[in-house]
């Protein structure tokens, strides 16, 4: 982005992420990306990465998930621009994406 143009704030987004990781590891998740606007208010789309398709199913399946990763938004300040999530795999990463996460958010 051109110098003083609004971004995201990363710093946050970091914070969220490890926060996201602590609060889903025991249900699988290895990973979590985020898919975010490109022009203000950056709203976000929250991916969990687990290792297998049957975690992956599990958790998306799961009625606390989306709360929680919303509570978890929301207690990091950004709340307003969580939009969803979406849970994948690495399973399915490797056997239809060539194991390329950038292809699969793609």
């Amino acid at each position: 982005m051109a110098p003083g143009r609004p971004q995201p704030k990363w710093h946050v987004m970091q914070r969220l992420d490890e926060a996201l990781l602590q609060e889903f590891a025991p249900q699988g998740v290895i990973r979590a990306e985020f898919v975010i606007a490109f022009s203000e208010p950056f709203g976000f789309w929250a991916w969990l990465g687990t290792e297998t398709d049957a975690q992956r199913d599990a958790l998306a399946s799961d009625p606390t998930t989306e709360q929680r990763v919303c509570d978890l938004a929301s207690g990091h300040g950004v709340g307003p621009l969580y939009k969803g999530f979406t849970v994948e795999s690495q399973q399915t990463v490797d056997r239809e994406y060539e194991g390329s996460w950038f292809y699969r958010l793609r």
